[in-house]
């Protein structure tokens, strides 16, 4: 249960020195009014190195700024996880679904990182990558920090391989790769400043080198079309480089998006339906915001239909390397990989 009452810690910026701390946290954090930070400073939930702040509190860098929040509630995410393998220093574990691993804009309490630290005898246990919130499947975490700083910069000698599984929409096929054969999909991606969603990946020719390999699994036909589109398609993913987005912007620009995908399927636009239904203000019940049921019916699923399902590990202490799989997929995905592997 996420707490009542939370405090959200900041550190003075240096351009900030001399300020009012009003002036401070009204550029900084805009989720609030002028009028309404106002009110929480005179009200007593700001403090500044300890000391409850007042209206004529002069902000220095470096000084320590903690926001009081009561009456505290963050969307509800999955808290429910799988350790898959453990031993003294790391830990494989299964993430689901609609969890962040780091804190976001409207979420503080519940990352993975957080619920796994809670949930295990682990406090410092470290993700040594990540997955995109909508993004579920397996994370090599490191149980202590000295761990993580041990093996983050040489990650890849250690986790080997990474294997995705998608289900897409449309019947699967890349113009002069047989039937049945990988596609080796090398579009280098960037992002374009001139995207009004900055954060989404295109092909351009200048973008960072990128190298997914894809195998169609199985195909089906779906209840109701997406899109236009009657047909869907359960592909594997080896994710051979490891850049943001990777997988589902390479998808997109091969013509076939992942059933959930919010912002790489339809233009985004349920993606900017659903930002601009959160409000980024920590005090403020997001409970109510997102898409509707006819929206996620038109995305076809109400999750992103991408799953990090096998990995590769080679520990320094092992002789050989060993793979491990977790196939939690979220339940619209499992029933159609299901169906499409059944041939139904």
């Amino acid at each position: 249960m996420v707490p009542s009452d939370m405090y959200f810690e900041s550190v003075v910026q240096p351009e900030h020195e001399g300020w009012l701390l009003l002036d401070s946290l009204c550029k900084r954090f805009t989720y609030h009014s002028r009028e309404l930070w106002s009110e929480k400073i005179a009200g007593g939930f700001v403090s500044v190195n300890g000391e409850v702040a007042n209206l004529e509190t002069i902000a220095h860098r470096g000084d320590k700024v903690v926001y009081h929040v009561t009456n505290y509630t963050e969307p509800e995410v999955p808290t429910n996880y799988e350790i898959v393998f453990e031993d003294d220093e790391f830990m494989l574990v299964a993430k689901p679904a609609g969890v962040p691993v780091h804190h976001t804009g409207h979420i503080f309490y519940n990352t993975f990182t957080s619920i796994v630290r809670r949930g295990t005898d682990c406090e410092t246990a470290t993700p040594m990558h990540r997955l995109d919130r909508d993004t579920g499947g397996l994370m090599l975490f490191a149980k202590y920090a000295e761990s993580a700083a041990r093996f983050q910069k040489n990650l890849d000698r250690i986790l080997l391989r990474k294997f995705y599984m998608a289900v897409v929409r449309g019947d699967f096929a890349v113009e002069g790769t047989p039937a049945g054969e990988p596609v080796d999909c090398t579009m280098p991606l960037r992002e374009d400043p001139a995207d009004r969603l900055r954060l989404r990946m295109h092909h351009f020719a200048d973008g960072k080198p990128c190298h997914t390999r894809f195998r169609k699994l199985c195909g089906g036909q779906l209840l109701l079309p997406v899109g236009g589109e009657s047909m869907y398609s359960v592909v594997e993913a080896e994710l051979l480089t490891g850049r943001k987005h990777q997988i589902r912007a390479h998808l997109a620009e091969l013509g076939y998006p992942i059933l959930g995908d919010r912002l790489y399927s339809f233009d985004g636009i349920y993606y900017e339906k659903m930002s601009r239904s959160w409000s980024r203000d920590p005090s403020v019940d997001n409970s109510e915001a997102g898409l509707s049921a006819e929206d996620l019916a038109a995305l076809g699923g109400s999750s992103q239909m991408l799953y990090a399902y096998k990995v590769e590990i080679q520990l320094p202490y092992w002789k050989e390397p060993r793979a491990f799989e977790c196939c939690q997929f979220p339940e619209e995905m499992k029933l159609l990989v299901e169906k499409a592997k059944s041939g139904a």
